[in-house]
């Protein structure tokens, strides 16, 4: 499996050169929240963590309720993420604890339409296909996904699922988070562990009973020596190992 994390301030210091080393795919970093707030630490985080050699994604807390919020959100969240290089995408992060959906009495309808205003807006700084290809990450729990993200036509964006009690999902997804207490080597506080998966598509939830929930640097395996060659080149003793990768 290709483990992701997300990082935000919550998680401390972060040394992503050993975040690399404990066989870490990538990192999603969280970029903005609401329509004016940029985390401090998102772009510092995203020059260390590319230069460690991760895949790097981008996230965006959101805070709307109101198709108009969603809009300027979008912007914000484009303008930021403008000529970044975030191979593993950019994602929408829709959780109770931000924007309180319930008691706006927002309907399926209404959650429908402002993802798409969201994208739309995202779109304009260069990521057209967050829209016109329906490329945004969605970030929701089982509950928001199946009462306010479940309308037909939100089908196309891949699922990232919170889901650390590992319950059944009846949907297609791309990536699930299966835990909020990883410890990984680097990360000086607790953090989010993801597992990706090569493809959109009904996952067996089961099958992160076992899933890791501490990384540690790996050490370097020693090569096993296949041939040796010793001999001499203009008097001078020399010796060439050949090892198995």
């Amino acid at each position: 499996m290709n483990y992701v994390l997300d990082i935000s301030g919550h998680n401390g210091a972060v040394d992503f050169e050993k975040v690399k080393a404990t066989g870490m795919e990538g990192v999603m970093l969280k970029c903005t929240e609401g329509d004016s707030y940029l985390a401090p630490k998102f772009l510092p985080n995203y020059e260390k963590a590319l230069a460690a050699g991760l895949k790097v994604g981008a996230y965006h807390f959101m805070r709307a309720d109101k198709l108009s919020e969603a809009a300027k959100e979008g912007s914000w969240f484009g303008q930021c993420c403008e000529g970044l290089n975030l191979e593993l995408g950019l994602a929408l992060d829709i959780e109770h604890e931000g924007v309180h959906w319930d008691s706006a009495g927002l309907s399926a309808v209404d959650g429908c339409n402002m993802v798409h205003r969201f994208a739309q807006n995202a779109a304009k700084y260069g990521r057209e296909e967050l829209f016109k290809e329906k490329k945004l990450w969605l970030y929701a729990s089982k509950d928001y996904f199946s009462r306010f993200l479940c309308e037909s036509e939100l089908e196309a964006y891949p699922k990232w699922l919170a889901n650390p009690d590992k319950l059944n999902f009846e949907r297609p997804v791309a990536m699930v988070q299966y835990s909020w207490n990883g410890q990984v080597e680097g990360v000086e506080k607790p953090v989010d562990l993801n597992v990706l998966l090569d493809k959109s598509e009904r996952f067996d939830m089961s099958l992160l009973k076992d899933a890791p929930l501490s990384f540690k640097v790996k050490e370097a395996a020693e090569s096993a020596l296949l041939y040796r060659i010793t001999g001499s080149i203009g008097g001078q003793a020399v010796e060439l190992n050949i090892y198995k990768k």
